[in-house]
């Protein structure tokens, strides 16, 4: 039996780009490590993908019974808010940051299970998350490094507050649809 199917695969690796608060958040930490530099890049990616995998694990055996969405623009917005007042938070929060916005990202991705399908659709299309989120996270984190130093930060600031307008917005578009 085929282990590997491309097909779930990239319906994980499409996912987070496809979910609004999934891509808000991951661009919002992001643009925060880039902010801290080249030196945060690399431990900050490592303990984000150990934070996603954690998260991911507990998907198969916890529910939260919150709103996820909800908990997700919130702390994309906190984190934005971060970036556009320029606040330079500590090694140990970034980390702190880091680890939970995983967690919190591997909670809300959950594949569409199919009766019939095997485990292996479950890993493929969570590997394809995995992948797509760490090669976002690694990417706007380095454009965001590239341009922490452009107008003594301008750049950045006027990106956090268009990711923090952006989370204010859909959140507020959630509010209106209840």
């Amino acid at each position: 039996m085929n282990m590997f199917a491309s097909t779930w695969f990239m319906e994980g690796f499409w996912h987070p780009l496809q979910t609004p608060s999934h891509l808000i958040l991951l661009v919002a930490l992001a643009v925060l490590i880039g902010q801290h530099g080249w030196s945060g890049i690399l431990k900050s990616t490592l303990v984000f993908l150990a934070g996603l995998s954690i998260g991911f694990v507990l998907n198969q055996f916890y529910e939260p019974k919150w709103n996820m969405e909800l908990l997700l623009l919130i702390a994309a917005l906190s984190i934005s808010l971060l970036v556009a007042l320029r606040v330079q938070t500590l090694s140990l929060i970034l980390t702190l940051l880091s680890i939970i916005v995983a967690i919190t990202l591997g909670l809300d991705s959950k594949p569409i299970m199919i009766p019939g399908f095997g485990n292996g659709v479950m890993y493929n299309w969570l590997a394809g998350a995995l992948v797509s989120m760490t090669i976002l996270l690694l990417y706007v984190s380095s454009l965001g490094c590239l341009l922490r130093n452009i107008i003594n930060g301008v750049a950045l600031r006027v990106i956090g507050s268009w990711i923090a307008t952006s989370a204010l917005f859909v959140l507020t578009l959630m509010m209106v649809k209840h």
